[in-house]
């Protein structure tokens, strides 16, 4: 059963890493979260590290329902997908939906994850699995992967979450420069930039001795540019705080 400990006594009542206990479900008021993404093709311009490639373009001002959609309707069609992220309110939500089928009955305003459920044809999706909320794409699922690759998020209402862990990958001996931001959507919109980091080749790590702090409704997103095009994988891990109200 979950304990209703606060985050100040995780230090004094732990016996092995806090990570363990908090993917446990031991703590009411806190939940981890993390989030991994993929870009194969990284330009000398800055772009978000997601699957789908270039700027992101989902973190949109109205919600709205949402579809799924394959390339490939005749193999993916019929499957389901869970599809992940906020409602109008910037609540948690999420709702099981169908390959090439009706719209969501949920309203999202942001979606940071979306996994394949069922198959129609094999184990995983053939084409590529799209989310969209209007005309908008919010997620994307590569062929055979069976879930999203976008290193953004955004941070519940009734939420404030701690940045742990941030980490770079690149392909190639190049030289790649790594931004992580935020934006407030109570504090204008305006991106602000939160930790840069350039690195050449392989994996990047960076600990955050002292976490960020990152407020509800704040929407974080992690972009790259490399000295030429590249393959880049980015990732973050946050502790999650539910707030007394």
């Amino acid at each position: 059963m979950a304990r209703d400990i606060q985050l100040d006594q995780l230090q004094t009542t732990m016996n092995f890493p806090y990570g363990v206990l908090v993917a446990r479900g031991d703590f009411q008021k806190i939940e981890g979260v993390e989030k991994f993404g993929y870009n194969g093709a990284v330009g000398t311009s800055f772009e978000t590290v997601w699957s789908g490639g270039g700027d992101y373009a989902g973190f949109i001002t109205s919600a709205g329902t949402a579809t799924v959609t394959s390339s490939d309707t005749g193999s993916d069609n019929g499957g389901t997908v869970l599809v992940s992220g906020l409602d109008s309110n910037y609540d948690q939500v999420s709702e099981t939906l169908t390959i090439g089928g009706s719209a969501s009955t949920t309203s999202f305003i942001r979606i940071f994850r979306a996994q394949l459920k069922t198959a129609t044809t094999g184990n995983s999706n053939v084409g590529t699995i799209t989310i969209t909320v209007g005309a908008t794409t919010m997620a994307q699922i590569e062929p055979a992967y069976g879930q999203t690759l976008m290193s953004v998020y955004t941070v519940p209402r009734n939420y404030r979450a701690y940045l742990i862990n941030l980490d770079i990958g690149n392909s190639k001996d190049l030289e790649l420069e790594t931004v992580y931001r935020t934006k407030e959507v109570s504090n204008g919109n305006v991106w602000a930039t939160k930790a840069f980091i350039t690195s050449r080749g392989g994996l990047t790590v960076k600990d955050f001795l002292l976490p960020s702090i990152i407020n509800e409704k704040t929407d974080i997103d992690i972009r790259d540019k490399s000295s030429a095009t590249s393959a880049v994988s980015a990732g973050f891990e946050l502790v999650l705080e539910k707030i007394l109200i």
